[in-house]
């Protein structure tokens, strides 16, 4: 049974200054820190499928990594039945974190608490607690359990939900499934490791840069450098006027008409497909799914506070790649699309700056792509962004502006 955690209720607890024309967003939603924690409650604990995993991360029984549902720290693990679950990494007891590393086993062991020696099976449930003499003659171990998410999945990728009315994980996705599986295809994935980092901005800026297709061949320098341009594509914002998802599907040059620009071009070959035809989405809203080049990879966006925020970069292959094809990929994922990579270094310098100058206040002005009013867009246009943030203000209870379908 999941667990449902409590919730504030009525309207964001700031007055927000949101102008009315959709393409502007108030920088103070970058600087509020009342805001961000109004945020975490009424939107990463409201009624979404937030992206904690692959179950590739997790392949044997009792193996967990931890990770965050917004604020909530929580345990993703794989029990001994083989089923996932989604734990709050805190003791029931006292409230202890129970587990501090990213990843490890607890087949055998479970989860053992360092402040009283309470200890959790990999499903949650309390096992056995120390020096149980004195403790109240109603006390039930049952009554002790983990809290824990619902948990959903598709092709392997973990969803995490606190809340009782989110709808089926196939109704949320909707047609955002098709762009999923064109990156992880059956599932089947072998997890080759990941990287984190810190980005000094608000964690909005972070996804809204995926939405913004406008700045890719702007600030992406890596990009000029192997010439690689995109020659269409579109994109997409499946189910807008509900859930706020991005699907950008970009169709790029001929890996057979790339003109070799560098010494060594080995770290940019694409080995695994014919174009450099890539799809980038993001799972509202913070999961990060993407098949640049021959990188496959998953990106969790964790709020740590309202000017920082942790990246994970999580990087897979496909479980039946040859050998030669992994080690090009462990090679080619951190190389290009990790946080110091060659195409998304510059993201943080850039994200950085927007969140330093927001506290002048003022608006953001989205244009490039907006004199359509409906999906879908260009590759190279801003657009969408404006429908991330009518989903988001949708779920903070911030009348949304949107305009109708015509």
């Amino acid at each position: 049974m999941a667990t449902v955690l409590p919730r504030a209720s009525g309207g964001p607890p700031v007055s927000l200054r949101w102008p009315p024309e959709d393409n502007r967003i108030p920088r103070e939603i970058f600087t509020d820190p009342d805001l961000f924690r109004w945020e975490m409650d009424a939107l990463f604990t409201g009624p979404v499928w937030v992206l904690v995993g692959h179950e590739a991360e997790i392949p044997q029984p009792g193996d967990y990594k931890t990770i965050s549902v917004g604020a909530v720290p929580v345990i993703v693990v794989r029990g001994g039945d083989g089923q996932v679950q989604v734990l709050v990494n805190a003791c029931a007891h006292r409230g202890a974190r129970l587990v501090e590393g990213p990843s490890g086993n607890v087949l055998r062991a479970g989860f053992r608490c360092i402040y009283h020696m309470w200890t959790y099976a990999p499903d949650g449930t309390l096992q056995g607690v120390s020096l149980p003499e004195d403790f109240p003659a109603e006390f039930r171990r049952e009554d002790y359990g983990l809290p824990r998410a619902r948990v959903a999945t598709h092709r392997g990728l973990i969803f995490a939900s606190f809340h009782d009315e989110t709808p089926p994980l196939p109704a949320y996705l909707a047609e955002l499934t098709e762009g999923l599986d064109r990156v992880v295809g059956d599932g089947r994935l072998r997890y080759l490791g990941s990287v984190k980092v810190v980005f000094r901005t608000n964690w909005k800026l972070y996804v809204e840069n995926i939405y913004d297709g406008y700045h890719v061949t702007a600030l992406h320098t890596g990009f000029q450098v192997v010439r690689l341009r995109s020659h269409g594509g579109q994109r997409l914002v499946p189910n807008y006027q509900r859930n706020g998802h991005l699907w950008g599907q970009s169709r790029s040059t001929r890996v057979d008409e790339l003109r070799p620009v560098l010494r060594d071009m080995s770290l940019f070959e694409v080995r695994t497909k014919p174009t450099t035809d890539h799809n980038m989405i993001v799972v509202f809203p913070s999961g990060v799914v993407t098949d640049y080049f021959d990188t496959i990879q998953l990106r969790y966006v964790l709020p740590l506070a309202v000017d920082r925020t942790l990246i994970e970069f999580t990087f897979f292959a496909r479980s039946d790649d040859p050998e030669e094809v992994v080690r090009h990929r462990v090679r080619q994922g951190p190389a290009v699309l990790g946080p110091a990579g060659a195409i998304t270094l510059e993201d943080a310098a850039a994200l950085e700056r927007v969140q330093t100058s927001s506290v002048a206040r003022g608006d953001n002005v989205v244009l490039k792509g907006t004199p359509k009013r409906f999906p879908p867009y260009r590759h190279v246009d801003e657009a969408p962004i404006r429908h991330f943030y009518q989903a988001y203000r949708r779920l903070l209870g911030v009348a949304d502006g949107a305009p109708s379908q015509p």
